[in-house]
């Protein structure tokens, strides 16, 4: 060990932004103890270890019964646009509120709290949150969390699920039509999960996927209007079922493909993932992507608050109301030390 003197002359001389900076660094080591002894963290710091392997890339194999089943889906979704006029006013409301609580099923549900455990939520929130999650159809939570958790641990590489180094297409539909890269599939294995596997509501929800989506995504949304206020039967399902199921799923998209081209890096210029206004307003919230690949562990992947961000708000009236606590988030005094540090320059305070 140095002794005292050297110590003390040490820390004398650490410029301020090192000092947060390896005040970040220890909460990342912690958050890692965390998910080894089972209490909560989760591995999802970037693995500056990684190598992508050398030699030719693996083949791309096609899954063509997806490729088929997304230009249906997509198809369809698009003779719901123009069933738009056709729906009644109370559909069109329908339409949009179970957008906002299929997209919050991803937003608060699988990313914020199950893949970052940012926060904590109460057993009835996360059942809502599970059912919501279910109503959104983009894998399970289990498997989304894990997929997640491997694409900022390896953000930007063969092992990342989406990602976009490939271009635009791979990382927004793209990587749901081929086979995974191998190395998607050994880190996604070699991870820690077993706060996942300890969550009843997110295993629970796992077992029984199919008939939950079933029910959540498609009977429910076109039910309740055809039943309640008299919506024909092919009007509540083209645009509260399949129109909206497939607006939530290009808004997340958006997340994994133009939040990581297009957008500036106020906080982190050295990593492809920008602040995208647009992503921010159609994915509710998700689109600070530079703030959020710099600081994956803030649950409000901003530091602006609910300003366009309307899991945000939800979190916060959430917590409010008891049913969420122990909202994780980075200090004023960290953020400035890293815009100052690795910023590209447009910052703006808010």
């Amino acid at each position: 060990m140095l002794p005292a003197q050297s110590i003390a002359q040490t820390a004398a001389t650490m410029t301020e932004a090192e000092a947060l900076e390896k005040q970040q660094q220890q909460q990342q080591q912690q958050q890692h103890q965390h998910q080894k002894s089972g209490s909560g963290g989760v591995d999802d710091a970037f693995d500056h270890t990684y190598k992508e392997k050398e030699g030719p890339k693996p083949p791309v194999v096609i899954v063509w019964k997806n490729v088929v089943l997304m230009t249906l889906l997509h198809l369809g979704a698009l003779y719901g646009v123009f069933l738009l006029p056709s729906a009644s006013p109370l559909t069109l409301l329908w339409s949009l509120l179970c957008f906002v609580m299929s997209a919050l099923g991803v937003t608060a549900g699988a990313h914020r709290l199950w893949s970052h455990r940012s926060y904590k939520a109460s057993l009835p929130l996360r059942i809502f949150l599970g059912v919501a999650n279910s109503m959104a159809f983009q894998n399970d939570i289990f498997e989304w969390a894990r997929d997640h958790r491997v694409h900022h641990k390896y953000s930007e590489t063969d092992a990342d699920p989406h990602n976009a180094v490939r271009g635009f297409f791979f990382s927004h539909i793209g990587w749901l039509l081929v086979r995974k890269h191998p190395d998607v599939i050994e880190k996604g294995r070699k991870l820690e999960l077993n706060d996942l596997r300890a969550d009843k509501v997110v295993m629970f929800q796992r077992k029984y996927y199919k008939p939950s989506v079933l029910l959540m995504c498609f009977f429910v949304p076109m039910f309740v209007p055809w039943y309640l206020w008299g919506e024909t039967l092919w009007v509540a399902y083209y645009v509260p079922a399949l129109l909206r199921y497939t607006l939530v799923l290009n808004a997340t998209w958006l997340v994994n493909s133009a939040a990581h081209m297009w957008g500036n890096r106020p906080y982190d210029k050295t990593i492809n993932p920008r602040e995208n206004k647009f992503v921010t307003f159609s994915a509710i919230g998700e689109g600070f992507h530079n703030y959020h690949h710099t600081f994956p562990y803030d649950y409000a992947t901003s530091e602006f608050g609910c300003k366009l961000n309307l899991t945000t708000c939800f979190i916060d009236f959430m917590c409010f109301l008891g049913l969420a606590k122990d909202r994780k988030k980075v200090s004023h005094e960290l953020v400035l030390s890293r815009i100052q540090r690795t910023g590209d320059g447009s910052h703006r305070s808010g």
